[in-house]
């Protein structure tokens, strides 16, 4: 008997069948494990993976960006609002990132602290001054009281008010601000003076994050630079692209040239470090979720080999008496190991890809703690890591089924006709 011709592997295929159809319900048990393995791994990794990447696409959306510039040395020292950590608006480099083909819009950005008052109230402030139509290019779901579940109200601010302000729903709240109310903003200037300006509600923002909420104020970029004494300068600015999908390719790419000018560039990721850290939870937990799944399938596929094992003890024995090797039976048992991560796999593939396409076609709501509003979550299939997992459910159970193949290959020939092994 050659062991590895075609006429042997059809006759492993055939064997292998009837051996697993001896006892259908072991089987399909066995199968089931390995299917709802391969099933729950694929559904998890492509729900956590959609959650993650419209988490991502919710914190760009809303103010973050693609990327962000910063003066060396800001992210260090922003607590305390000078020139030396700040730069020209008019740069140079933002220039040239304006005029880049693959950026969509670059907004200017001045953030600075200072306290808002009205009538008797008085509250700390943590100020985004931000040009208005570049804010919204680079954020577009920033401010948009249309959206489902949103609780944004009046306008954003615009280049006719120059005195409007957008106002947290939580500082809104706290000094029982309404839409039309005047209130004073005071910061200290770069050269250390005090200075105000006046100012009038026109917008409330829904912020999901509470302790910004009660915070936040939102101001036209020269307006806030008259209160600074800063003509001229921005602490940040941020960057959008056209593909998001290349954002790490384009950052490393344009992060010297940054750097020559003294600036810090940035990608989303560096800054909302909370979302790859999210992500590294969420892969840990689904693989560690899909390991104890693979692996009670392999002790169930374990069990079966034993269990065929024991049972074709005098099947064996006649094998090896007419001349089948060792390797020859430990290549028919692994074959029928490999059949049921075969068939497990492609069931669980096949079923996990259908329920992952349902979801995506339907849609499910979650709410992003990134932004406010209702967002619909669309996983999709992928065939890379179908491909993996069904190629992994072979593998497991062919390393499952080696112990046992090795057990039958071992037996003595005498020992085996008398049903011993």
């Amino acid at each position: 008997m050659k062991s590895l011709d075609s006429r042997f592997l059809k006759f492993a295929i055939k064997y292998g069948f009837r051996s697993l159809s001896r006892n259908k319900r072991r089987t399909l048990l066995t199968i089931a494990t390995v299917m709802l393995s391969s099933g729950v791994t694929i559904v998890a990794s492509r729900y956590s993976t959609a959650a993650i990447n419209l988490w991502a696409h919710a914190a760009s959306d809303t103010g973050t960006g693609h990327a962000q510039i910063h003066a060396e040395g800001f992210l260090r020292d922003s607590e305390t609002l000078t020139e030396a950590i700040t730069f020209d608006e008019s740069s140079e480099l933002m220039k040239q990132y304006g005029a880049d083909p693959a950026v969509a819009a670059v907004a200017p950005r001045l953030n600075f602290e200072g306290i808002i008052s009205a009538g008797d109230q008085t509250r700390y402030f943590l100020g985004t001054a931000v040009h208005p139509e570049l804010e919204l290019q680079v954020s577009p779901a920033l401010f948009n009281p249309q959206r489902p579940g949103t609780l944004d109200r009046g306008e954003f601010i615009n280049s006719r008010d120059r005195a409007a302000i957008v106002v947290g729903r939580g500082l809104a709240e706290m000094m029982k601000l309404s839409l039309g109310d005047e209130v004073t903003l005071l910061s200290t200037t770069v050269n250390g003076g005090l200075n105000g300006i006046d100012a009038v509600v026109r917008g409330i923002i829904d912020v999901p994050l509470p302790s910004f909420s009660k915070r936040v104020v939102y101001l036209r970029l020269d307006y806030a630079q008259q209160l600074l004494r800063l003509p001229g300068r921005i602490t940040e600015a941020v960057i959008r692209l056209r593909d998001p999908s290349l954002a790490e390719v384009w950052v490393a790419n344009n992060v010297a040239k940054a750097s020559l000018l003294k600036l810090d560039l940035q990608g989303w990721w560096q800054i909302e470090v909370i979302i790859r850290r999210i992500e590294g939870i969420w892969n840990s937990v689904v693989g560690l979720i899909s390991f104890l799944l693979f692996m009670s399938a392999a002790l169930s596929v374990l069990n079966i080999i034993f269990l065929l094992v024991a049972e074709r003890t005098v099947e064996i024995g006649t094998m090896m008496a007419i001349g089948a090797k060792a390797r020859d039976i430990r290549i028919l048992f692994c074959i029928e190991g490999a059949m049921i991560g075969l068939i497990g796999g492609v069931m669980g593939v096949t079923g996990a890809n259908l329920i992952v396409a349902a979801m995506g076609a339907i849609g499910i709501s979650l709410q992003s703690p990134f932004s406010s509003g209702v967002y619909i979550l669309h996983p999709t299939v992928s065939l890379s890591l179908s491909a993996g997992i069904l190629v992994g459910s072979v593998v497991v159970c062919v390393l499952a089924s080696i112990a046992p193949a090795q057990k039958a290959a071992s037996v003595e020939p005498v020992k085996a006709f008398r049903g011993q092994i």
